[in-house]
């Protein structure tokens, strides 16, 4: 069984894409990856919406930086 704890998502400059990868000893290097950009996605959808019809916000902390990140569904 693999260590999840080595296990990151990452987004590649190169690509434009978000991955998930496995990583050894440096885990700046992929050992394996695959696109991980719609598990991603789909996820914080259900997360961000579950119990709240008309979306939801929020509030984000990466690196010291706040954000707010709002999910709600697109008005036809």
């Amino acid at each position: 069984m693999q260590d999840l704890n080595k296990i990151r998502l990452g987004h590649s400059i190169l690509t434009n894409k978000i991955y998930m990868y496995r990583y050894g000893k440096d885990e700046r290097h992929a050992l394996d990856k695959r696109d991980a950009e719609k598990d991603l996605f789909v996820t914080l959808v259900d997360y961000m919406m579950h119990g709240t019809p008309k979306g939801s916000t929020k509030k984000v902390i990466v690196d010291g930086v706040s954000y707010c990140v709002t999910v709600k569904p697109e008005k036809d």
